[in-house]
């Protein structure tokens, strides 16, 4: 076996080693949430999920631009009739904080009104739960 081969195979040993290793990371999912941080979970009937998911997302890419306040949010479907999102706030001062930022945010409203009118939905039609991260 000359060098070349040697090199070849080390190569190739080197290169299935580190996918190996980089699958082996992607099965590893972090926590939701962190000991202290709260989560809240939404959920709105909706005639239209699809229309209603695209425009929820709209929503949390507005908060993701402008937000003063960090958090995350991703947008759910429920069921065939049930849409929703969850925010991961850093504690219940900061949810708190956010909350009145968005009912202060002229866009943000705007944008979750067109949601809500998608889904065939009102305000008071939105379920909201407030878990604290253990």
């Amino acid at each position: 076996m000359n060098y070349r081969t040697i090199g070849l195979v080390t190569g190739l040993l080197a290169a299935s080693t580190a996918l190996a290793g980089h699958h082996k990371a992607s099965e590893t999912m972090k926590p939701a949430a962190s000991s202290g941080q709260v989560i809240v979970v939404y959920e709105v009937p909706c005639a239209n999920p699809d229309q209603g998911i695209a425009l929820l997302k709209d929503v949390i890419q507005h908060e993701a631009d402008t937000s003063p306040i960090a958090y995350t949010s991703v947008a759910t479907k429920l069921s065939d009739a049930l849409v929703g999102a969850v925010d991961v706030h850093q504690s219940m001062a900061a949810m708190e904080q956010a909350f009145a930022w968005q009912e202060s945010d002229e866009a943000w409203l705007a944008l979750q009104a067109k949601a809500l009118a998608a889904c065939g939905a009102d305000l008071d039609q939105i379920s909201t739960s407030i878990h604290s991260a253990q």
